[in-house]
C-alpha cells in the first residue's frame, strides 16, 4: 500500500517540492514544537481472545459471537454499542466479519483467537453513528494497596503478581484495549513510595513514583474488606467520592492532609519494603464516610459527565466548564447506594489531564472490583478519545500545515499517519511550500477529536512562535 502511494504521488509531489524550496522555511525557523503529548501504545483492536473448554464446532460458534462482541466494545470504548440495531444484526452473522481464527494455549487453558475485518467494523460503526476509538490508547499505571486481613498486613500489588485480583485487572484491560501496567516494586519503587502513600491515595508520592515509568495517567487505589464489624484503618482526612479538583490545588493542600493524619508515614531507612504490616494503633474511620449520596452537591456538579463518560455525548468546548470526572457512571452511583451489601470496597484516585478525581466502588469480591474499575476507566477514556460519527453531508474539511515534510518519503509517512487516525476520513495534499505541507483533512469527528488523537503521540506536535503564542491556524511539526 505504501509503495502504491509513493508511485501515484511521486510525480506531483516531486514537482511541488522543486517549485518551492525556499519560501516558508524562514517563517518556521522561529517556531518551536510544543511537547503536549501523552504516553500511548498501539493496540490490536480487531482481535479477541476467548477462553474455551474444547475445540468443537458448537464451541467455536459461541466463541466467535462472543469475540465479535468484545471487539465492538474494544473499538467503540463502550458496552452501549451492543444495544444498537446494526451491531445486533452483525452479531447474528459474525462469520461475515471474520478474517481468520486460531487456537492459543496457555498452560491448561485454551483460547479461541478471532481476527475481524477492521474496515467492515469501522464502516459499520460510522454508518450507525457510534463511537469509534482508534488503536492509539493512553498508557496507565495502577498503584493498588490491598488489605490482606488474614495475614494482618497490606501489600502493594506488583507487575509480577499472580493474584486473582491482578490477573482480573490485566485481563479486563486487555479485553477493553487499555494499556495498563502495575509497578515493579523493585528497589527504586520501595525507596520512592510506601504502602501508606498508596493507601492514603496521596497524589504527590504517586506522581513522584510514576515518573520513572513515563506514564501520565495514574490510578491509585486501596482494596479492603467492607465488614461493618471491622472498621478499616483509613487516613483521618478523607476526600469524598465524586470530588474533582485541579492538580495544582491538590498538591498545595496535600501536605496539610498528610500532616493531619496520626498514622506515621513509613519512611524507608536505607531500603525498606513498602509492603509493610498494618500499624495497630492507627486512627480509624468508617468506610461509609467515603461514600457520597446521589443527591449531594458534588454529584449534581458532575452529573454532566455521566453521558460523556459513556462516549455517546456530543462534545462542545464552550459548554464544558465543569471538570469532567472519570468513573462518574450510573453503575458507580448504584454501588455507592449499596455500600452495606458489598463485601469489599475499593477507593480510587485518578490523576491525569491536570485534574484529580476521587471515588469508591463496592462489590462481592476484589476481582469484581478490579473488573468494574477497568470497565469504568475505559468508558471514561472513550469519552475523551472515541469519535462519534458525523453525517457525510455535515463533515468538516480542515486545512492544516505540517512542517518538516521535505522529502517524498516523509510526505508518504505523513499521509499514511493522517489516514490511520479514526477521526480522519481522507487527507489530501493541497500545497507544498519548502518543507511545509498543507493538507485538507475531511473529518468524521470534531477538531477537538483530531487534537486529542495527535496528542497521544509525538509524531505531530502543535507549534508556537518564539514568544510561546499559538500560531494562527492549525500548524504542526512532523517528527520522523
Amino acid at each position: 500500500m505504501l509503495t502504491m502511494v509513493k508511485r501515484n504521488a511521486s510525480h506531483y509531489v516531486s514537482r511541488v517540492f522543486r517549485g518551492a524550496r525556499i519560501a516558508g522555511v524562514c517563517a518556521l525557523l522561529t517556531l518551536n514544537a510544543v511537547p503536549s503529548v501523552f504516553a500511548a501504545q498501539r493496540v490490536i483492536v480487531n482481535e479477541a481472545h476467548i477462553e474455551v473448554s474444547d475445540q468443537s464446532q458448537r464451541t467455536q460458534q459461541a466463541a466467535l459471537k462472543e469475540a465479535l462482541k468484545q471487539v465492538f466494545v474494544k473499538m467503540s470504548g463502550s458496552t452501549v454499542v451492543l444495544d444498537n440495531a446494526g451491531v445486533k444484526a452483525a452479531l447474528r452473522t459474525p462469520q461475515a466479519m471474520l478474517r481468520s481464527y486460531r487456537f492459543d494455549f496457555d498452560g491448561n487453558r485454551t483460547y479461541y483467537v478471532a481476527e475481524f475485518d477492521n474496515t467492515k467494523l469501522t464502516e459499520l460503526l460510522q454508518r450507525e453513528m457510534l463511537p469509534l476509538w482508534g488503536d492509539r490508547r493512553p498508557e496507565t499505571i495502577v498503584w493498588i494497596a490491598q488489605d490482606v486481613s488474614d495475614e494482618d498486613k497490606r501489600i502493594i500489588l506488583e507487575e509480577s503478581s499472580q493474584s486473582e485480583l491482578t490477573l482480573t485487572l490485566k485481563q479486563t484491560a486487555k479485553e477493553r484495549g487499555i494499556p495498563l501496567s502495575l509497578p515493579l516494586m523493585d528497589l527504586t519503587d520501595n525507596v520512592n513510595i510506601t504502602t501508606y502513600d498508596v493507601w492514603g491515595r496521596f497524589v504527590e508520592p504517586l506522581q513522584t513514583a510514576s515518573v520513572r515509568y513515563g506514564i501520565d495517567n495514574i490510578i491509585g487505589a486501596r482494596v479492603y474488606k467492607n465488614d461493618p464489624t471491622v472498621i478499616p484503618e483509613l487516613p483521618e482526612t478523607v476526600v469524598a467520592s465524586g470530588t474533582v479538583d485541579s492538580l495544582e490545588d491538590v498538591l498545595d493542600s496535600e501536605p496539610a492532609r498528610m500532616s493531619d493524619n496520626n498514622v506515621e508515614r513509613d519512611t524507608p531507612e536505607g531500603v525498606t519494603n513498602s509492603n509493610s504490616d498494618i500499624s495497630a494503633d492507627s486512627d480509624v474511620i468508617s468506610a461509609d464516610s467515603d461514600v457520597i449520596s446521589a443527591d449531594s452537591d458534588v454529584m449534581k456538579e458532575t452529573e454532566v459527565g455521566d453521558n460523556a463518560a459513556l462516549g455517546m455525548a456530543e462534545t462542545n468546548a464552550n459548554t464544558q466548564t465543569q471538570p469532567l470526572a472519570p468513573f462518574t457512571m450510573d453503575e458507580f452511583t448504584h454501588y455507592a447506594k449499596r455500600a452495606d451489601e458489598g463485601d469489599f470496597a475499593l477507593d480510587w484516585v485518578f490523576i491525569g489531564g491536570g485534574k484529580v478525581s476521587y471515588g469508591s466502588i463496592y462489590g462481592d469480591t476484589p476481582e469484581l472490583l478490579a473488573s468494574e474499575l477497568v470497565d469504568a476507566y475505559s468508558n471514561y477514556l472513550s469519552s475523551l478519545y472515541a469519535v462519534v460519527g458525523i453525517d457525510a453531508s455535515k463533515r468538516e474539511v480542515l486545512t492544516v500545515s505540517i512542517a518538516n515534510v521535505g522529502t517524498i518519503g516523509s510526505y508518504a509517512s505523513v499521509k499514511a499517519y493522517l489516514n490511520s487516525l479514526s477521526v480522519i476520513e481522507s487527507a489530501t495534499l493541497i500545497e507544498q511550500s519548502g518543507t511545509v505541507a498543507t493538507f485538507a483533512l475531511t473529518l468524521v469527528g470534531t477538531v477537538d477529536d483530531l487534537l486529542n488523537s495527535v496528542r497521544l503521540e509525538t509524531k505531530l506536535r502543535p507549534v508556537t512562535d518564539a514568544h510561546g503564542e499559538s500560531v494562527e491556524g492549525h500548524s504542526f511539526y512532523w517528527s520522523n
